[in-house]
Formats: C-alpha cells, structure tokens, sequence
C-alpha cells in the first residue's frame, strides 16, 4: 500500500474527516475506481442526519442518573462523608429531553435538520447525529480499503 495513502486512512480512522477530500483527490490521481466513493463521502446529506436523529431521539431516559443520586444520599447519610464534587448527576446524562412513548416522526427530525443548517443553530442531539452519519460514511469509505476476506472450505474431518 501506498505511504501516502497508508498516512490519509489513519488520519480519517482517527476522525481528521477534512482528510476525506484528500483521498478523493489523491485516489482521482491514481485513476482509482474507489475515488468516486471517497468523493460520496465528502457530502453529508439531511436525509442521514435526519435517520440518526430518529435514532437518538427514539431511545429511552435512563434513570441511572437518579438511582446515583438516592444512592449518594443514603451512603451520606450511613457514613456522613464530606464531598468534594457535587451529588447531582444529572448533567451525565446526554439523551434528549423529550418524550419517547412513541416513535419520533422522521418527516420532522428532518425538518428539524433543515432548519438547524439553515439556521447555523444545532441543537445537541442534532450535532450528535451529525458526527454519528459522519462517522458512519467514514467507515464505509475506510471499508473500501479493507481486504475482502474469501471464505476457504474447510478440509474434510476424519471419518
């Protein structure tokens, strides 16, 4: 493999995306087929944000947060230890504050995604998703230079 190629894989594995165009145009160089992949790996597009937030919005609060925190109190309270760090925890938790006893619409997530880039305004579980669909067209990208592994029959057992 290629040096230079070798050095732009790592760099997009290790999250450096601004290294995606680099790939294309290094790879539309060498005439390379997977160039064109590289290039559809540039373009996030609203519709795979949209899908990810339907995701993160789809699952459900966690109370771990709260079973610490009466947790916390009850050690307090049997050892009467000081504390160097505040009991609320519930700035952990990184879920979105909305109600999931139904499935998020994906007709409004995004519509949602449209207006935050519109807007330049991203809502913390809008970014999530951004770096998620990112992270996603990454890997595929990086698949592409994986060696294909052939399934080899096994030899026959012992009789």
């Amino acid at each position: 493999m290629d040096a230079e190629l070798k050095s732009l894989l790592e760099k997009i594995g290790l999250g450096e995306f601004e290294q995606i165009p680099k790939l294309a145009a290094w790879l539309k160089t060498q005439n390379d087929p997977r160039a064109e992949g590289a290039l559809e790996a540039t373009v996030l597009e609203p519709k795979e944000i949209a899908d990810e937030l339907v995701k993160i919005r789809s699952m459900r609060r966690s109370n771990l947060p709260l079973f610490s925190f009466l947790a916390e109190i009850a050690l307090l309270g049997l050892f009467s230890v000081t504390r160097d760090r505040p009991l609320f925890t519930w700035h952990v938790e990184s879920a979105p504050m909305t109600p999931r006893w139904w499935r998020p619409s994906a007709k409004k997530c995004l519509r949602d995604v449209e207006k935050a880039l519109k807007t330049n305004v991203l809502p913390a579980d809008i970014a999530r998703a951004m770096r998620i669909a990112r992270r996603d067209k990454a890997d595929r990208l990086l698949a592409l230079f994986q060696p294909s592994y052939q399934a080899t029959a096994l030899p026959p057992g012992p009789s």
